[in-house]
């Protein structure tokens, strides 16, 4: 099965045999696998998002694109009987500790809240210390930066915005 674009118009999946008919140059864009793809067609997109296996392709070249794709995707998803899992959150902490002062307090903070990611990094060396918690519920993200509170003195860290 092929995908053949002419003047960036979708066409129905066939195979030319030549590259040029009536003057106009046809590009192959991909050659599809037969039995491990699909097409997933959207009455919004004027092409098709392609599927293979477990990975999805979006051929968005822009933001405006791809937003579009996305909730599109998210539609067909959803109508087809899937269900989406709850999105990750994240939530960033700056502090002047030492990677000495703060990685005890920090190991003891990963195995007090083990459904969490929690990891630190400096952006240059001399730079602040970025503490950074990412799980699926807020409450927990909280109540694990309260913890991280309680082990250092009042204003040892301020939020990310």
């Amino acid at each position: 099965m092929f995908i053949e674009f002419c003047n960036g118009n979708y066409q129905q999946p066939y195979n030319l045999g030549s590259q040029e008919t009536f003057g106009i140059q046809i590009s192959q864009m991909a050659l599809l696998p037969e039995g491990t793809t699909e097409l997933l067609h959207h009455d919004k997109l004027l092409l098709p998002l392609i599927k293979c296996q477990n990975v999805i392709i979006l051929t968005a070249t822009n933001v405006t694109e791809l937003d579009k794709e996305w909730n599109c995707l998210i539609e067909l998803l959803r109508s087809g009987g899937l269900s989406l899992m709850e999105p990750y959150t994240s939530k960033s902490l700056t502090t002047n500790l030492s990677d000495l002062e703060a990685a005890q307090p920090l190991s003891k903070l990963c195995l007090e809240f083990p459904d969490l990611h929690i990891g630190c990094y400096r952006k240059s060396r001399q730079g602040p210390l970025i503490i950074s918690f990412e799980g699926k519920d807020q409450a927990r993200i909280e109540a694990a930066i309260e913890s991280l509170f309680k082990k250092f003195h009042r204003g040892a860290f301020s939020e990310v915005v």
